[in-house]
């Protein structure tokens, strides 16, 4: 049981960090659409955002680490 517990926790947390990136996706489509652009301001939420997701979220398991940089590495 304890381990449903923790899947349902890793999953919540993977669930916030999909959408916290899709939310700075959607709000860089925006920037591309409209001639104002203050690029300090994003880039310091996007920083926040992303030490916030690295700082809370799960770690990537080091199998899938390699063979994401097997499928995916620079030829």
């Amino acid at each position: 049981m304890a381990s449903l517990k923790k899947y349902d926790k890793k999953t919540e947390q993977a669930n916030f960090a999909r959408i916290e990136y899709q939310e700075i996706l959607d709000e860089i489509r925006f920037y591309l659409r409209v001639e104002a652009f203050d690029e300090k301001v994003f880039l310091d939420r996007l920083k926040m955002t992303d030490n916030f997701v690295t700082d809370h979220c799960m770690e990537i398991p080091p199998s899938i680490s390699k063979k994401y940089e097997k499928t995916f590495a620079p030829l």
